[in-house]
C-alpha cells in the first residue's frame, strides 16, 4: 500500500467556488484583510516506518509543507492531523499481496516543525496534542519572543445550515509564493453520522470557514473510510468542514 501525501489541494482546481457579489463579496475581502495573516504554511520533516505482516519493516523521511489556522494569541496553531500523521490512515488495514493479506502497521513521528510566518521567517514549533477523532492537531511555538500572531477570533462562532454562503480563507504553496487567498462558496451538504460535518463547494482542507456575517463556522479536514471498506487503492478520504464547537471543544486540551 502506497501512503498518498495528503498536503493542501492545489487551489488552482477551485472552479467549485462562486464569485460573490455585493454584501459576501464586502464581507469575503474584510475578512481577507484582517485574517490574511491568520492562516499559515507550516513545514515539517515526518519518519514513516511501515510493516506488512511479517515482513520486514520500512522506513522513510518526508519533508512536507501544510496548511493551519492561527486560534489564539500566544500562537497555536491548529492543522489536520492526517497532513502530519501520514502513517494513521494505513495504521491496522488489510492490504493484498503475492502471499495473501497482510495487516498493515504503520507509524510516524515528526520529527521537526516550523512556522513559516507571513514575512516568510520561520519560527520552531512543536505538536501540543492530537485528536485523532477529528483530525486535529494543535502546534506551539516553542520560542515565539518578538512574534506577532494575528489569530481568528473562533469564539465568535455559529454553526452552519444548508445552503448558507462560506467564506473561507487559505494561503498558497511554495510554489506560489504562498499568498492569501479568499474564496466565496457555500454550504452544499450536511453529513449527521457518524457526527455531524458540513461540505462546502470548494477546497477548504487546513482552512477556516466563516458564515456571510463573519461568524467562525468550522475548519477543513480530512474523514476517511472505515477500516474495513478500502478499496484496492487504500483508504479513500474527504474534505469536510467540522463544526466551530468541535474545534474550539478539542482546543480546550491543548495544554
Amino acid at each position: 500500500m502506497k501512503l498518498r501525501p495528503l498536503i493542501l489541494v492545489a487551489l488552482a482546481a477551485a472552479p467549485f467556488a462562486s464569485a460573490s457579489t455585493g454584501p459576501l463579496k464586502e464581507k469575503a475581502l474584510a475578512l481577507v484583510a484582517s485574517n490574511k495573516d491568520s492562516v499559515v504554511q507550516l513545514s515539517a520533516t515526518v519518519e514513516i516506518e511501515m510493516t506488512a505482516g511479517d515482513l520486514p519493516t520500512k522506513k522513510e523521511e518526508r519533508k512536507l509543507e501544510t496548511s493551519g489556522c492561527i486560534i489564539s494569541k500566544d500562537g497555536l496553531i491548529v492543522v489536520p492531523l492526517s497532513t502530519l500523521d501520514l502513517a494513521a490512515a494505513a495504521d491496522g488495514r488489510m492490504v493484498n499481496t503475492q502471499k495473501g493479506p497482510l495487516k498493515i502497521s504503520a507509524k510516524s513521528t515528526t520529527k521537526e516543525v516550523k512556522i513559516i510566518m507571513p514575512d516568510g521567517t520561520e519560527t520552531p514549533a512543536k505538536v501540543a496534542f492530537k485528536d485523532a477523532d477529528l483530525d486535529l492537531a494543535f502546534i506551539r511555538p516553542e520560542k515565539a519572543d518578538g512574534v506577532t500572531f494575528t489569530p481568528v477570533d473562533i469564539a465568535n462562532s455559529a454553526p452552519f445550515s444548508m445552503q448558507e454562503d462560506a467564506i473561507i480563507l487559505g494561503r498558497l504553496g511554495k510554489d506560489l509564493n504562498r499568498e492569501p487567498v479568499v474564496m466565496t462558496s457555500e454550504i452544499i451538504s450536511i453529513i449527521t453520522k457518524p457526527r455531524t460535518f458540513a461540505r462546502v463547494g470548494a477546497p477548504c482542507l487546513g482552512m477556516p470557514i466563516f458564515n456571510s456575517e463573519g461568524k467562525f463556522v468550522g475548519f477543513g479536514i480530512n474523514r476517511f473510510s472505515a477500516k474495513g471498506e478500502d478499496s484496492d487503492q487504500g483508504p479513500t478520504s474527504a474534505n469536510v468542514v467540522l463544526p466551530a464547537a468541535d474545534l474550539i471543544e478539542s482546543a480546550a486540551q491543548a495544554k
